[in-house]
């Protein structure tokens, strides 16, 4: 059935319950010959049994509503009806509630012409003509036939499907779906395009594996560059030779350095002993210099053996223009030495050489380092 002729019964249904109830009589078995739809399409009920308690009167209308709006196509009715038969107090209160909920179905305008397609429905069903045959439209004809005259509305065989079987509507496809199709492409499309370096690289990794030396390599190992050239050695010097001056190599002054000098703090020095040293490095004030590194430096003035000591490092205050540290350094056993402060942070620069011993030095051929 259609929605509107199943709220036409509907509606019936509630009107045969007033006419009953002004009859004194609640009826309480409605199954069999005691709900019938007659030619005209009209449902009518026999009041059969008197109920004690609305309860007995609410559960057999309830059960006969249902029965009905299951049978329509739509599901809205069924729904409303639900909450018309839920919110229900007493029987008067049921009938109100059905009526509003079953005339939102249908227009009052056309209830003859819905009376008259359930009327042919009944007599199809039943297997006879109607007098007047009205024309039916092929939109409002169901499927299977629900409603019979003189037959129970109730059938104990066959029960209606649930579902919307009519308006089935094609399902758009799902988003997630589409995701997912989507990574497919994506790694379908990254595995061709990775497949032929994969394929190198394990075709790679077999051929080594089976074959690790090639025939067509070369079986020897590449040239590398030439060893450094290996530095000439001085001559001894000559025995009581005199020996030659020092040069460091660095400047006086340099970037925020401007002096170095350096002193024997404890008297002069000799060699083969330690040496103690002082060492005076001016700074520009402006270029915020905060510490200042440097070694004391032994030449060896007959062979030019030059040995650096270890790295001193000084904090110089805010805005100062020299800082001074003190230093040891041991003397080798030479006949002629010097001893100079290099410094090697922020800048290179030297001060000028210290000799040991001061005066009259000359070169001994007895020296350890005679001859390098």
């Amino acid at each position: 059935m259609t929605p509107a002729q199943a709220a036409l019964l509907v509606t019936d249904v509630v009107d045969q319950l007033e006419l009953a109830q002004a009859e004194g009589c609640h009826p309480t078995s409605l199954r069999g010959d005691a709900v019938m739809v007659s030619e005209s399409g009209q449902l009518t009920i026999e009041c059969t049994g008197n109920a004690r308690s609305w309860d007995e009167v609410h559960d057999a209308v309830a059960g006969l509503l249902r029965q009905i709006a299951t049978n329509g196509r739509g599901a809205a009715l069924a729904d409303r009806l639900d909450e018309a038969i839920a919110d229900s107090s007493d029987l008067a209160d049921l009938v109100r509630r059905v009526r509003l909920a079953a005339a939102t179905e249908f227009d009052p305008s056309e209830v003859e012409r819905r009376r008259s397609q359930i009327a042919a429905l009944v007599s199809t069903v039943m297997g006879r003509a109607r007098p007047e045959t009205p024309v039916v439209e092929p939109a409002d004809v169901p499927i299977q036939p629900l409603l019979t005259t003189g037959s129970s509305l109730a059938s104990n065989g066959w029960h209606p499907p649930a579902g919307k079987v009519w308006h089935r509507k094609k399902r758009r496809p799902s988003r997630r779906r589409g995701i997912l199709v989507l990574v497919a492409l994506l790694l379908l499309i990254g595995m061709v395009w990775a497949a032929p370096k994969a394929w190198s690289e394990l075709n790679r990794g077999w051929h080594t594996l089976l074959d690790p030396v090639e025939s067509s390599m070369q079986n020897q190992i590449s040239p590398v560059s030439p060893p450094p050239p290996v530095p000439e050695v001085a001559p001894p010097p000559e025995a009581g030779a005199q020996p030659g001056p020092v040069h460091t190599a660095h400047p006086a002054a340099a970037g925020p350095i401007t002096q170095v000098a350096a002193t024997f703090a404890n008297g002069a020095c000799e060699a083969g002993r330690s040496c103690t040293m002082r060492v005076d490095v001016g700074v520009d004030p402006g270029a915020n210099v905060a510490a200042v590194t440097w070694n004391l430096t032994v030449y060896d003035r007959c062979t030019g053996v030059v040995q650096p000591g270890g790295d001193v490092t000084v904090p110089v205050p805010p805005g100062a223009r020299e800082a001074y540290g003190i230093g040891n350094v041991a003397l080798p056993p030479d006949s002629a030495l010097a001893v100079a402060a290099v410094t090697t942070a922020p800048a290179a620069s030297a001060s000028e050489p210290v000799y040991v011993p001061a005066e009259n030095a000359t070169c001994s051929d007895g020296s350890p380092r005679a001859g390098g």
